[in-house]
C-alpha cells in the first residue's frame, strides 16, 4: 500500500488505516482462532512516561499499550543479551510513529508508515545492551537537551545529542497499540563483500606468480 505523505490530514490517515484494517480482518480472525502467540506479552503499567530517564522496563518481546487523549507518547527500556538485527513492528488503532534510542539516550532511527497502511516498522543492527523504544500517535518528535526537535522518521541527524523525551506536536487520536520485536543473529560465517574481493585478488596474484615460475 502506498504511504500517505506527511502533509495528509489526520482524517485522511485514519480513513486509510480503516481500509487496511478491513482488508486484513479475515486473516486476523483466522490467526486469532488457530494460532497462539510465540511470545509472552508485556502490558503497559499505568501510563508509560514519554521521558527516556523514566521509561518502563519491558520484560518481553511483545509490548501492548495505549495512547490516551493528551498522552504525549510512551517509552520502553529493553535489555538485549545478544546483538543482531533488531526489527520493530508497531500496529494498532493509532497512527503509529516509533523511534529507537541507545543506552546513552542518543537517537538512532525512527519510522512513521513503513509497516503498511499507517503502521510502523524499522530494522537496525544492535549490539548486546540497553535500548529505548518510543511510540506515539503521529506526529512524534524526539526532543534533545537543547530543546531541538527531530521528527521520528529515518536516521537521526548526526550530532543531534542526548534526547530528553518524545512528544506529539499535533493532535492526538487515542487508541491501543502493539510493539512486536525480533532479533535475528548476524551470521559470522559469511565474509564481508570487501573481504571476498580482497581474497579474490590474492588468489589471482598467486596464480600469476605460479605462471611466472613455470
Amino acid at each position: 500500500m502506498e504511504n500517505l505523505p506527511a502533509s495528509a490530514t489526520k482524517i485522511e490517515r485514519k480513513a486509510e488505516k480503516m481500509k487496511t484494517n478491513l482488508n486484513q480482518l479475515s486473516l486476523a480472525l483466522l490467526l486469532a482462532a488457530g494460532m497462539t502467540s510465540a511470545h509472552a506479552t508485556y502490558i503497559e503499567s499505568g501510563d508509560a512516561s514519554n521521558f527516556l530517564a523514566s521509561a518502563q522496563l519491558a520484560t518481553d518481546m511483545l509490548i501492548q499499550g495505549t495512547i490516551d487523549q493528551g498522552d504525549e507518547g510512551d517509552v520502553y527500556k529493553l535489555v538485549f543479551g545478544t546483538g543482531g538485527l533488531l526489527t520493530i513492528n508497531a500496529t494498532g488503532q493509532i497512527d503509529t510513529n516509533i523511534a529507537l534510542f541507545d543506552a546513552g539516550f542518543q537517537a538512532l532511527v525512527g519510522n512513521d508508515d513503513s509497516g503498511g497502511g499507517l503502521d510502523s516498522m524499522l530494522t537496525y543492527a544492535i549490539s548486546a545492551g540497553t535500548y529505548y523504544i518510543g511510540i506515539g500517535d503521529y506526529a512524534m518528535y524526539a526532543i534533545n537537551a537543547s530543546n531541538q526537535a527531530w521528527f521520528m522518521d529515518g536516521l537521526a541527524p548526526a550530532g543531534f545529542g542526548t534526547v530528553s523525551h518524545i512528544e506529539n506536536q499535533t493532535s492526538i487520536d487515542p487508541g491501543a497499540y502493539t510493539l512486536t520485536l525480533s532479533v535475528q543473529p548476524r551470521s559470522n560465517g559469511v565474509p564481508e563483500p570487501a573481504t571476498v574481493g580482497l581474497l579474490g585478488l590474492g588468489l589471482l596474484g598467486l596464480g600469476m606468480m605460479r605462471r611466472k615460475r613455470v
